[in-house]
């Protein structure tokens, strides 16, 4: 190869990594699993928010909200959860009670009572159900005027108890501390004090959760960068499974970094100390990058969606017209992976409908209605049922189109095809996996006629009825 051949080549390769660099830093690529979400306000931001979480590829993003004691609406979180499933979200719930002389009340063990009982009663979106333990407590207006470590350790443990013992799919979170908190008794004490108190006082607290709950903003001031490190920075999540890892708990935790992100200058009032929407959108893309390549983290919803109004109007995504500040657009064009959370299929008989007469060797068209109980949709995963049958016996399956889309509360008429072989049997059993079964019984003695015993019980009820 000449020289002026070796040069060109050389600059074409140049070329190409820069290219690539180019194309990368625009648009990094979050991690294998979708770890990007939103913080909502109230169960409504939903329909806004969900192209957002769910943007260029996404799929199962996450919301983390809140449930206040005096919110428990059977139908409204119902619907929230079901919105959740339709628009494939995983919901983050945090605990709240009530406020109460410009605090929040602490929980009775009452309270925790009708928390959980709701909770499990509501049919979730996915088969892991993510509950917080309440907010900040080592602030006293977070925690009923003043910080009490002892009180809200036990009542922690008691709600977890309460959680795993309706469901043990409940995966339940500590309470996200505020790490920038002074050490200032009663009113505020620093996380690392925390830690030590409960951990002195009941280490069974980290036993029983199933993960970290954390608020790794960039402080102090909101003024650090993606770059810093440390307990005042994005990487506040690091620090904490370190400093409890010291302490001598020694259980491998995932994150769920459920507040974070920079305020900015735009809001009701200018406020020029923080930075421009163009800079706390970019830090925010920096910050993901940064999170994507932490295996610990499994989300990050950044504090907050839609607040435009005070106290929060300068950490808000919409202004106060509701409109997306349009520098946040670069956080819906990164390219985001897919999540597959787990989701329960589960179905009962609402009933079969056969032939008044059946005779072998003659094919038939019949049907059966099953409800959905479960938490998936079908359609959306493949659902199919095989039968289970005798020998004498060919069924054919019940199995759900590519175009049906049965959720769950929802019934499904499916027909089917059946046909009985020439039988010495007097008795022949239908069914289909986990389907009660359905007995076909020959009519008389050296027939080859046969009748679906419960079937004919209920027509000839139904005759009866109508003719009476």
């Amino acid at each position: 190869m000449d020289i002026k051949n070796l040069r060109k080549n050389k600059l074409i390769t140049i070329f190409l990594i820069i290219f690539l660099f180019f194309v990368f830093s625009i648009n990094p690529i979050l991690a294998s699993d979708n770890i990007f979400g939103l913080h909502l306000t109230q169960p409504s931001d939903l329909f806004s928010a969900k192209d957002i979480i769910n943007s260029n590829g996404g799929d199962w993003g996450w919301v983390t909200i809140v449930i206040r004691l005096d919110q428990l609406d059977h139908k409204m979180w119902q619907d929230f959860f079901d919105n959740c499933r339709q628009y494939h979200l995983i919901p983050i719930i945090r605990l709240a009670s009530i406020a109460e002389n410009d605090n929040w009340k602490i929980p009775s063990l009452s309270d925790i009572d009708n928390l959980t009982s709701f909770l499990n009663s509501l049919n979730w979106p996915t088969t892991t159900q993510h509950v917080i333990l309440f907010n900040e407590i080592n602030h006293g207006q977070e925690w009923g005027g003043e910080v009490d470590i002892r009180k809200y350790v036990d009542i922690s443990i008691y709600t977890t108890e309460k959680l795993k013992n309706y469901n043990s799919n409940f995966f339940v979170l500590s309470g996200a501390l505020d790490l920038a908190s002074p050490e200032n008794p009663p009113n505020y004490k620093s996380a690392q004090v925390v830690y030590q108190e409960i951990y002195n006082y009941n280490s069974k607290y980290f036993d029983i959760i199933d993960g970290i709950a954390s608020h790794s903003y960039p402080n102090h001031g909101f003024l650090g960068t993606p770059k810093d490190t440390g307990q005042h920075s994005i990487l506040g999540y690091s620090w904490e499974l370190d400093y409890i890892n010291n302490l001598g708990v020694k259980k491998e935790f995932p994150v769920f970094i459920t507040e974070t992100g920079w305020p900015h200058q735009e809001g009701i009032n200018q406020k020029n100390s923080f930075y421009t929407t163009k800079t706390t959108s970019q830090f925010l893309v920096e910050a993901y990058s940064i999170w994507g390549q932490d295996k610990r983290i499994r989300a990050v919803t950044p504090f907050t969606f839609n607040y435009p109004q005070l106290p929060f109007d300068h950490f808000s995504w919409l202004d106060q017209q509701e409109k997306l500040y349009p520098e946040y657009q670069k956080l819906i064009d990164l390219d985001k992976p897919v999540n597959k959370p787990d989701q329960t299929t589960k179905y009962e008989l609402y009933g079969i409908h056969l032939p008044f007469l059946i005779f072998a060797n003659h094919e038939y068209s019949a049907q059966v209605s099953l409800k959905n109980t479960g938490q998936s949709i079908w359609g959306e995963t493949v659902f199919c049922l095989n039968p289970k049958v005798e020998n004498q016996v060919n069924v054919t399956p019940l199995c759900i189109n590519k175009n049906d889309q049965i959720k769950p509360g929802q019934i499904k008429i499916f027909n089917f095809k059946f046909k009985i072989d020439q039988s010495s049997q007097k008795q022949i059993k239908i069914s289909w996996d986990n389907l009660p079964e359905t007995e076909v019984t020959l009519l008389s003695e050296n027939s080859t006629v046969y009748y679906p015993r419960f079937n004919l019980i209920s027509q000839i009820k139904s005759f009866l009825t109508k003719f009476w």
